[in-house]
């Protein structure tokens, strides 16, 4: 499917759900999303989730290797608010926002008595570890830090330090995973080592981490409820972050438009 589709890659409705070059988007409740996550830990494969906002879907339009992952992965959780009006506007308004931010600590709410362990790589030195230690009072013991070397992707990518991330995700005994490596960077890993990676569900997090561990703050929620939290973001990584929400970011009108377009709604 991915080899014919043309650009520019857009929301798509598909047999009654939303998608992304044909993964689709999740519909629901968070305690419907469990059940969702449940499903994946049955089949007993390595199992890609990815939080698609609007730089990923900019990024999504010339990123080859992106694309890839997009098509191979199980499960799309709406990240960006502007993704979550827009899939409303084409008329699947049973989807709602799931930020990696807010899925770390939902999932470890409910880790235990599920019986599942979560596995935090990636973020800079000693984030993760304080990430897991807050988490886990409420996780009772299910979160741990994963010790992840730095790793590359594509050509720069280092066999030795592959092996040694590996190993460290197979002694963590987890079976959720969260990367927090950023994007696209999380997803193309996955990509590279799927076939070498123990069974579990992978989340694409990127800054889920630093929020968990609260070196990060985010916004006030009336704040995140008018989708205003890429100013916060922007307010405290005005350096880092302008580029992404202020140049690049207008980019996804084009896409939304040829998004309703596609559906047959009015722009």
């Amino acid at each position: 499917m991915l080899d014919n589709h043309a650009l520019p890659i857009v929301l798509e409705p598909h047999e009654g759900r939303l998608t992304i070059l044909g993964t689709p988007i999740f519909q629901g409740k968070q305690e419907d999303l469990l059940e969702a996550i449940e499903r994946l830990l049955e089949t007993g494969q390595p199992e890609l989730v990815i939080t698609p906002n609007v730089d990923q879907l900019i990024e999504l339009q010339t990123n080859r290797a992106l694309q890839l992952a997009y098509s191979s992965a199980s499960l799309l959780l709406a990240d960006g608010s502007p993704i979550v009006a827009l899939a409303r506007r084409m008329g699947f308004r049973s989807i709602e926002r799931n930020t990696g931010a807010d899925l770390l600590p939902f999932l470890a709410e409910n880790a235990s008595h599920r019986l599942w362990k979560i596995g935090i790589a990636g973020g800079r030195a000693g984030v993760a570890e304080r990430a897991a230690d807050r988490l886990n009072h409420v996780a009772l013991g299910t979160v741990v830090a994963i010790d992840f070397p730095k790793v590359d992707v594509g050509e720069n990518r280092a066999q030795r330090t592959v092996e040694i991330a590996l190993d460290r995700l197979n002694d963590s005994g987890a079976n959720i995973f969260f990367l927090c490596l950023g994007s696209p960077k999380q997803e193309i890993w996955y990509l590279e080592n799927r076939d070498k990676l123990p069974p579990g569900v992978y989340v694409g997090a990127g800054a889920a981490v630093d929020f968990a561990a609260g070196v990060v703050v985010r916004a006030p929620v009336a704040l995140q409820k008018v989708g205003g939290e890429w100013l916060w973001r922007l307010f405290q990584e005005p350096r880092r972050l302008f580029h992404r929400y202020l140049i690049r970011g207008p980019r996804f009108v084009y896409l939304a438009i040829r998004s309703l377009k596609g559906a047959g709604k009015p722009v």
